[in-house]
Parts: structure tokens; sequence; C-alpha cells
């Protein structure tokens, strides 16, 4: 009796050995992850991010700003190159054309991205599935810009009944972008507005021909109007946004001020490459991306320029974007996409 239950104990043992054995400990799990992740061997060579935008302007501020610290995460050097046109098409068809290899990156606007292909004239096979998205570094907000010294306009008020009797021509950042949606709200919002779109490549375009009289207002954003507004160069009416821009605390929301139903514009830029990036590059880059937007040293100097750094990385930007794209699709019938 004694023997047969030693040998059912050593069974027992026996089983219950093999039994941790088989399971591999969490800190070897995480260990061979963090090698595999050390282990790969990109980048080796200079990486590109495409600008749709003109040359300092501010989505292209954004990206000069963040490259140094990018570059320290990588651990390669950074070529930013502007290809502006088609309101950011012309950059983002190269990016779709390129290899998803992790070397060709662009900037990713949102909504402009979107009525590339929402709009059914644009006949262009290249959607939101196209690419990845890495990472948003921006979040802004729109702007109603003048001239300093029209006596026409001292107030977003002024400018508003103006154009109601007389025609004024509104620069935006090309048809479809989120400042050409401005003008279109405003019309939907206020029936028989007399704004007529006046499209250019970005804020810089807006910048010289507001100053130079060739449009009467702009749209441009918070981040990329602030230092013309600061030197006294142009007046900001309004922000269309939810609240005061904490930059802009003197300068009233369009909402507030009650002269129509809500008018907001939104403005968030990010970072995507091509679809079909390695998992294991993409996770380099995601990683990478996600401690230079989050450096304290890069906020501050983004809050300096008057933008405010909102980090949404992952499947959450993702997420993000597609949701973004759905908002933009239901304006379809106001920027006469049916």
């Amino acid at each position: 009796m004694k023997k047969a239950a030693c040998m059912v104990f050593s069974l027992l043992m026996i089983l219950s050995l093999l039994s941790c054995s088989a399971k591999p400990s969490t800190s070897t799990q995480a260990s061979g992850s963090q090698t595999a992740e050390a282990d790969i061997n990109w980048p080796t060579k200079p990486i590109t991010i495409l600008v749709p935008w003109s040359a300092g302007g501010g989505s292209d501020l954004c990206v000069r700003t963040l490259v140094p610290y990018l570059e320290d995460e990588l651990g390669t050097s950074i070529t930013v190159v502007n290809k502006t046109g088609a309101n950011g098409w012309i950059a983002w068809n190269e990016l779709a054309k390129a290899a998803p290899d992790g070397y060709t990156m662009a900037q990713f606007n949102i909504p402009a991205f979107y009525a590339g292909y929402l709009d059914p004239q644009q006949n262009r096979k290249e959607n939101l599935e196209s690419f990845r998205t890495i990472a948003n570094q921006i979040s802004d907000w729109g702007t109603m810009v003048v001239k300093k010294g029209d006596k026409r306009f001292s107030s977003a008020k002024d400018l508003v009944e103006y154009a109601k009797t007389h025609e004024l021509l509104a620069g935006d950042a090309g048809k479809g972008s989120n400042k050409h949606m401005v003008t279109e709200s405003l019309k939907k919002a206020i029936p028989g507005l007399k704004l007529v779109p006046v499209h250019q490549s970005g804020w810089n375009d807006n910048y010289a021909a507001l100053l130079g009289g060739h449009i009467d207002v702009a749209w441009g954003s918070v981040g990329e109007t602030l230092s013309a507004y600061k030197s006294g160069e142009v007046d900001i009416l309004c922000v269309f946004a939810p609240k005061r821009s904490e930059v802009l605390p003197d300068v009233p929301t369009y909402n507030e001020l009650k002269l129509s139903s809500e008018v907001l514009s939104p403005s968030d830029r990010g970072f995507f490459m091509p679809a079909g990036v390695d998992e294991k590059v993409y996770a380099k880059i995601s990683k990478a991306f996600e401690k230079a937007i989050q450096n304290s040293e890069h906020i501050q100097k983004m809050k300096d320029m008057g933008m405010v750094v909102n980090y949404i990385g992952g499947d959450e930007y993702a997420t993000y974007a597609k949701k973004c794209e759905q908002d933009v699709a239901a304006m379809a019938d106001v920027m006469g996409w049916k």
C-alpha cells in the first residue's frame, strides 16, 4: 500500500514539473520581444517626409520642428520635401506609389485629405485604406483673418453683415480643404452670403494675397496666423473653435457671437505612410513618433508657435481618422460632391 502511494506521489511530482517547464516565464517572453525589436536592421538610409503645403506655412513648420527629435529617436537623417498642389494630393499620390519600406512618409492633414477621393470629380482610386496612419502631432482651429486697418471689418459681425450685400473674395487652402469648408459652411448657415472661394496652396499664399489686396478675407489656423497677428499685419476677427484659444484669449469664437448656427473648423496634422509596411518596422516608427511628439522641448516649441500638441497613435489614431472621414462624407451636399 505504501509502495503504491509512493508511486502515485512520484507520478504527480513529475507531471507538475513537466507542466511548469512547459510555460515560458513572462520575463523570458518580454526579453525575447525586446531583443527582436532591437535586432531590426532599420533604418539603414535617410528618410523622406513629404509636406503637401508650401514652405514656411503652419503645416510645414510643424514637420520641420519635429524632425530633429524624430532623427534622434530613429538614428538617421530626415529630408523634408514640399510637394504642393491638388489640395495636398500631389504629395499623397507620390506617397501612395512609394515602396512600403518605411523610408517615405508624409504629413497627413485632417480633414483636407478626404476631399481628394470623396469628391467624385477627382476620379481617384486611392483613399484612406491606401495608407497606414502613424501618429497625430497637432490639433489646431480655424481663424477669420483680414488685413490690419481694413475699415470695413472691425469685427466678425461687420464682415458677415457686409458679405450679405457685397461680394467678398475668401482665400482658402485649396478646393475641399478645411478652409474651403469654412466658406461653404458659412454660406449654408447664412443663405445668400456672398463669399467667393479663392483656392490657394496654403497660408503663405493667402497672407501675401491679403496684404496685396487681392482677397478680402482669409481662413487660416491659430498656429499659422499668430505671427502675422502679433506683428500687427493682420487682424484675427474670430476663431472657429468650441472655446477661445489659450494663445488668443481676447479673440472671440465665431459661435459665441451667435451670427448663425454653429460653424467649426478643426485641423489635425499627423503622419502616415503607404499601406503594407512590415509590422516590426511600423512598430519602431510608431514608437519613435510617440517619443518625439511627446518630447517636452518639442511641446514647448509648438506652444511658442501657438500650436497645441495632441498625440494620438496606433489603433486609436486609425479609428479617429476613419471617424473624421465619415464626418466629412456627411458634408458632401455642402461641398457640392453629389
